[in-house]
């Protein structure tokens, strides 16, 4: 079972181009499911039949397993199991008949302008590193970027005449997005400014955002530092990365931006994907109403 996963996990990454971070949730996954199988005595892909696939969404289930968790394990199961037929290595599958169970939809958190406004006020920008997170913060709500593309954003992916820049999203599929001038300003004082002292005397890097020991800025050192902001700006909701993208997208549809300009800033593939950013405040709804409506 593990040769086939091996396998399926160099396909996503050579011909699908799937990013790291799908190949590495899509192996944990399946290596879940390997351990899993093997506590049932079973241990080929041939020997997971209707049957066991039930148990195992029971098992889950009982396991107190979210919804979305128990959707997404399937999808890499199905994947693989479409791979294994498509290489002939199987003649059945046993999830094809199986239903994803009921998500329930939230909508995404969502700062107010004010809220960005006291984040985007944390970083000590007489230091290097303050200089270079108050970049990040104003650069993610400026794009609306996910922060695996932000922290892989080099120097010649920069347009400072266009006030754009180049990002590598999801299957290394390429996008422009904008750059507004808050977030140029911020950037053209990091790169010469900050950037230099974190570069710590080391060449070859031209990642744009670095750590203090001169490397790329990685994803997790950057949850560290907003997590760290987070606390001093005390704001009183949950917020993670993603927020500042969903942020974004909702202050770019509520100031009356296209939701197919948004898609195509956001890098979705479907417009269907971007459809959940079209929850709007009920005081916007009221403002947009009482100007519309005749009788208002």
């Amino acid at each position: 079972m593990t040769s086939a996963l091996d396998d399926f996990i160099a396909y996503l990454r050579t011909r699908r181009r799937a990013a790291e971070n799908t190949c590495v949730a899509y192996r944990l996954d399946l290596t879940d499911l390997v351990a899993w199988c093997a506590g049932q005595g079973v241990e080929t892909w041939e020997g997971l039949d209707r049957t066991l696939v039930r148990r195992w969404l029971a098992w889950m289930h009982a396991e107190g397993y979210a919804p979305s968790s128990i959707a997404r394990k399937l999808a890499a199961v199905r994947a693989l199991f479409r791979f294994l037929q498509l290489n002939e290595r199987l003649d059945r599958n046993p999830f094809l008949l199986v239903k994803p169970p009921k998500q329930v939809k939230h909508l995404p958190g969502v700062l107010t302008v004010d809220e960005v406004e006291r984040l985007l006020a944390q970083p000590d920008v007489t230091t290097p590193t303050g200089i270079r997170d108050l970049a990040l913060l104003e650069t993610l709500y400026s794009t609306g970027v996910r922060v695996s593309e932000l922290m892989g954003m080099r120097l010649p992916d920069l347009d400072w005449h266009g006030s754009s820049a180049l990002i590598r999203g999801k299957g290394n599929k390429e996008r422009i997005v904008l750059l507004g001038e808050r977030a140029m300003v911020t950037l053209e004082q990091y790169i010469h400014e900050g950037r230099p002292f974190l570069r710590n005397g080391r060449t070859g890097c031209d990642h744009v955002f670095l750590s203090r020991l001169g490397r790329p800025l990685s994803v997790r050192m950057f949850h560290v530092a907003l997590s760290s902001y987070l606390d001093r700006a005390d704001l009183e909701k949950r917020v993670t990365p993603h927020t500042l993208r969903h942020t974004f997208a909702s202050h770019l549809l509520e100031g009356g931006a296209d939701l197919r300009v948004v898609q195509e800033l956001l890098g979705h593939a479907s417009l269907q994907t971007t459809q959940i950013y079209t929850h709007i405040s009920e005081g916007h709804l009221r403002d947009v109403y009482t100007l519309a409506h005749p009788n208002a």
